[in-house]
This record gives structure tokens, C-alpha cells and sequence, in this order.
């Protein structure tokens, strides 16, 4: 929603005499909305999968109420700036204000997000996702000794094997860069697949020596616990991401975005293993997963300028590539807000030639480009009926006092009285 309204809304508002879209202090931010949007709706579209399938995903389902709903925040925060008074101002042609003040009620309702970030989403999933831990868990309350030592024994030497292999794993693939990481042929998101494989032998590797040297001490560690589970978050999403372009026909529209998500999140995994090992208690340990798995530091900066500049134009032209990010949205053809913004939008793309035209010629009003030659009759009319539709959308909601405020229409009804009664005794 905050994609296509923002989007629209930056092509046909101008400042300065150009488009607000152009600059690149609004790209910024609207490449962030348009690509959580893709990123959000992959995740969705893949947990609603497994629901589906019959699978009970607690640890996923943490995660997508997490990072749904904060990055929802981040969005609707964005929108605002880029609408500015557009959007402060109530009404009915206000379609962003509903938005914006129900941010607190997602994040906060079914388990706020600062408990799910930090107890839940890692907490749950090191024991879950864990292949040998639950099982030594389970070995330890075996009311048979002889039984549970057993166990015990069994599933301790095949982590011991597990916690090496994993270590040369993730050493090599770090030291590589995921140069030999594997990866299927995926095009141009092939590169994607290597860096998640070799993020998720980093993540392996460094969960196994913490849980090893903090043991249950480490859900006490809270914000150790919440930087393993961003990692672990990412890892989801970003894997969801990959199906998304794998499943709607590796698009090369979408590419921009997906270059954009993946770039963005390569950066949070990075300055999370950088926090990590910065700040786990047993130090030498610390030195040893840094030497293996980040030697050189956090290296990503995140989404270059460019695929920054080209995730933004997602938003801002009519196309197939827009219909896709912004899917299943409905809207009502009356003349409230978004309406009036969806036909503005349209008549401001369909204008956009003519527009060119006069700019060209160093020319402002199209009656005088229509007598010179410069556009055609046609053309100037499209530029006026684009020129009356943002008009309309700039426009804010304006109200009369005593239609916003019964307390002040009683008290215009009381001043009046008054007023008369004092009119009569002059008059007497």
C-alpha cells in the first residue's frame, strides 16, 4: 500500500519544478519501501505455504510478526516524509494518517516485538533448528540412566563431529567469500545463493561455540540473543526473497529489488556477526570465530546508489513490474483520496512527452507551447487535465471549526446569545 501510494504520489508532485522522484533524497527512501515490500510479501507468501502444508512454524512465525510489522513501521514512516503536509493533515483525503496511527497496535499486540526479538525468535529456534541439542536435551531427562547415558553419548560425539565439520565449513566459504559455497544455476541470483549458504555455515558455527560457552546463561544474554536471532531472521527472509524470484519466472524487472533486499540484508548479517563478536563473554572464543568467519570485518555496505536509484523507479511508472510488487489492492472508484491519486498518476505518465516538450522550449503555459508549434492541441490538453488532477491530490482536507468540535459550536451558540441579548437592552 505505502509502494504504490508513495510511488505515485513522488512522480506527480513537484518541487523546485521537477518531480520530487527525481531527487535522490526521496529515492532513498522509496527504494526501502518498494523493496520491503517485495521482501514482506515473499515471506508471507512462504510461511503461508507451510501453514498450508500443515506445518506448525513457531520459530517462523515469531520472526514474520517481528519483522513484518517493524519494517512496517519503517515504511509508513517513509511514506510520511516523502508526502510531508500531505499526509499530517486529517481527512477524508488523508489516505496514510489511518495507517500511521495503527504502527503502535502491530508492533505491540500478540507479544511485543522487543520480548520477540529478544527471548523468542533465537531462544526457540537454537534448540529447534539444532540437529543434535534437543536430542541431548531429551537424553539428560531419561528417567533410565543407563538409557539416557546412552543417548546421551550418541548424539554428544555425533555434535562434537557436527561442531567440526561445521567450523572448516564455514572457514573456508568466509575466507572465499562463498566463492565455492554451494548454489543451483539461478541466473542472475545465483551469487545470492553462495552468500546465504555461506552466511548460514557462519551462523551455524557461531550459535554452536555460544550455546558451548554460555550454555543456558545465553538467554540471559539478551541482546547476544537478538543479534543471533537478526541473523537468523535475515537468513528466513531473504531465502523467501530468492523463492519469490524463482517462482514468478525470474523476472528481470524485479531484479533491482532483489538486488536491493539481498544487498541490505548481506549488511545487517555482517554488522551482526561484527556485534557479536565483539561483545561474547569468552573472549577467546570471540578472537577465533572473528579470525574464521569475519577476518577482514563487516565488508557490505549495503545497496550501491544504483540499485538503490533503480528499486525506486519500481514504483514510479506504470508497468507489469509495479502491478507485481504492489498485488491484490483494491480500490474504490469514488472521489476519495486514492482515486484521485491513481488518476493523477495515469494522466500525469500519459502527459509526460508533452511535458518534456515544453521544458524543452524554456515554456510554462501549454496555451502558448499549443500557439508557438511546440505541442499539439491534443497534447496541451492532456497537460492541463494532469496540472487539475495534482491539484486535487496536493489539496488537504480543510474544515469549518464548529464542524470539527461540538464544544465550540456551543460556545458560538452561547457568544450569540449574548451578542442578541445585548443588541435588545441597547435597543430598549
Amino acid at each position: 500500500y505505502a509502494a504504490r501510494t508513495t510511488g505515485a504520489y513522488a512522480r506527480i508532485r513537484e518541487q523546485f519544478g521537477i518531480s520530487i522522484s527525481k531527487f535522490e533524497g526521496i529515492e532513498e527512501p522509496l527504494a526501502r519501501i518498494a523493496g520491503t515490500a517485495y521482501l514482506l510479501d515473499a515471506a508471507r507468501r512462504l510461511t503461508c505455504a507451510a501453514l498450508n502444508e500443515g506445518h506448525h512454524p513457531a520459530v517462523i512465525s515469531g520472526i514474520m510478526k517481528l519483522h513484518a510489522t517493524e519494517r512496517m513501521r519503517i515504511a509508513i514512516d517513509d511514506a510520511m516524509d516523502i508526502h510531508g503536509g500531505k499526509a499530517v493533515i486529517d481527512g477524508p483525503q488523508n489516505y496514510l494518517g489511518g495507517l500511521y496511527r495503527s504502527v503502535p497496535v502491530g508492533i505491540t499486540v500478540e507479544g511485543a516485538n522487543i520480548l520477540t526479538r529478544n527471548l523468542i525468535v533465537f531462544g526457540q529456534g537454537a534448540i529447534r533448528a539444532h540437529p543434535y541439542l534437543l536430542q541431548e536435551m531429551n537424553a539428560l531427562g531419561e528417567p533410565d540412566r543407563d538409557k539416557g547415558l546412552t543417548a546421551f553419548d550418541t548424539a554428544f560425539w555425533k555434535h562434537v563431529g557436527h561442531s567440526f565439520a561445521t567450523m572448516f565449513r564455514a572457514w573456508g566459504r568466509s575466507w572465499s567469500f562463498g566463492l565455492f559455497a554451494p548454489a543451483p544455476d539461478a541466473g542472475d541470483a545465483t551469487e545470492f545463493y553462495r552468500q546465504l549458504s555461506r552466511y548460514s555455515s557462519a551462523f551455524a558455527l557461531s550459535a554452536d561455540m555460544a550455546l558451548l560457552t554460555l550454555g543456558g546463561a545465553l538467554k540471559r544474554k539478551e541482546m547476544l540473543s537478538a543479534r543471533f536471532g537478526d541473523i537468523l531472521s535475515e537468513l528466513y527472509l531473504l531465502s523467501a526473497a530468492l523463492k519469490r524470484w524463482q517462482d514468478e519466472g525470474r523476472q528481470k524487472e524485479d531484479i533491482p529489488a532483489l538486488q536491493w533486499c539481498m544487498a541490505s540484508g548481506f549488511k545487517t548479517i555482517e554488522n551482526r556477526f561484527a556485534e557479536i563478536f565483539a561483545n561474547l563473554p569468552n573472549r577467546p572464543v570471540a578472537w577465533l570465530l572473528k579470525f574464521l568467519i569475519q577476518p577482514f570485518g563487516a565488508c557490505v555496505t549495503g545497496p550501491s546508489d544504483r540499485v538503490v536509484q533503480q528499486c525506486a523507479q519500481l514504483v514510479l511508472s506504470p508497468s507489469v513490474a509495479r502491478d507485481r510488487l504492489t498485488p491484490d489492492l483494491a480500490f474504490v472508484e469514488d472521489d476519495g483520496g486514492i482515486a484521485r491519486l491513481e488518476k493523477a498518476f495515469r494522466l500525469v505518465t500519459e502527459a509526460e512527452d508533452a511535458a518534456k516538450q515544453l521544458r524543452a522550449a524554456r515554456l510554462h503555459d501549454w496555451k502558448e507551447a499549443v500557439k508557438k508549434g511546440v505541442i499539439t492541441e491534443a497534447d496541451g490538453e492532456k497537460l492541463a487535465a494532469a496540472h487539475e488532477a495534482v491539484a486535487k491530490v496536493i489539496e488537504v482536507d480543510d474544515f469549518a471549526p464548529e464542524a470539527l468540535s461540538p464544544i465550540y459550536k456551543k460556545s458560538a451558540d452561547v457568544h450569540q446569545f449574548f451578542q442578541e441579548l445585548g443588541e435588545q437592552r441597547a435597543a430598549s
